[in-house]
């Protein structure tokens, strides 16, 4: 099992897991004090990488996660030496706002451009590969000719919330189009117009949720056709540590 930490390792939590158990996940969004801690939090990082050395010491495998935004793009590249140095396993690295409008301040947007997650986050994750973490980030973009799949019907994926909504789809949480629900500890399926009904609809931009919930990142050529498709967020690209 992963167990988020968010950078903070609780006696009680240690006393009830094995290194055999359970990968330790951390969360840092810069490769020093100055570029996290605007994020993060101040002293987060200082925080983090300690507990996260503690981690490493007492045996665990350890994870970290790295939200990229227009923050701090620029300094993902610095992040696998870091990690490999810190003796890190694992390195996932997450996008804000590709699939979507971003929340960010008018002006000062935080979501980056098909162009900037093609030139930066492969060749990172490339590098943190070949210096011996196993890597693992979001597909977002097709390539010509390659199929799309929806993780709606080709795996169980089930994201349940305290109001009792069962969702198949994360980009649908917002709405009340949940294919499944609790009720009296049964989990049952609902009628009518839910996320499932969508989860078969073939439509040239491919991801038909991202279509419908979160346009911001489609573009077209002038013919009407879409620029690049859509993966299903769900899906993501693992690359092996070399060696």
């Amino acid at each position: 099992m992963t167990v988020d930490t968010n950078g903070f390792l609780h006696h009680d939590l240690l006393a009830h897991i094995t290194q055999e158990e359970a990968v330790l996940s951390f969360s840092l969004d810069g490769p020093a004090p100055e570029v996290n801690d605007p994020i993060r939090g101040e002293g987060v990082f200082a925080t983090c990488t300690g507990n996260l050395k503690k981690a490493v010491a007492l045996g665990f495998t350890t994870s970290v996660i790295y939200t990229v935004s227009r923050l701090n793009l620029t300094h993902l590249r610095r992040m696998p030496t870091l990690l490999a140095e810190l003796g890190v396993r694992r390195f996932f690295i997450q996008v804000i706002g590709l699939r979507g409008k971003s929340a960010g301040k008018a002006g000062d947007p935080l979501q980056l451009t098909p162009e900037e997650w093609l030139t930066e986050v492969p060749p990172v994750a490339a590098e943190a590969a070949r210096l011996g973490l196993e890597v693992i980030f979001p597909k977002v973009f097709l390539e010509a000719g390659e199929p799309f799949e929806c993780a709606g019907k080709v795996a169980e994926n089930f994201f349940i919330f305290p109001n009792g909504r069962v969702y198949r789809c994360p980009l649908c949480e917002d709405f009340p189009i949940h294919a499944l629900r609790i009720e009296n500890n049964r989990l049952l399926a609902n009628d009518g117009l839910t996320e499932e009904r969508f989860f078969s609809l073939s439509i040239p931009e491919g991801c038909v949720m991202n279509k419908l919930l979160q346009p911001g990142n489609l573009r077209y050529h002038a013919d009407g056709s879409p620029s690049y498709r859509i993966s299903c967020c769900l899906l993501k690209q693992r690359l092996e540590p070399a060696g």
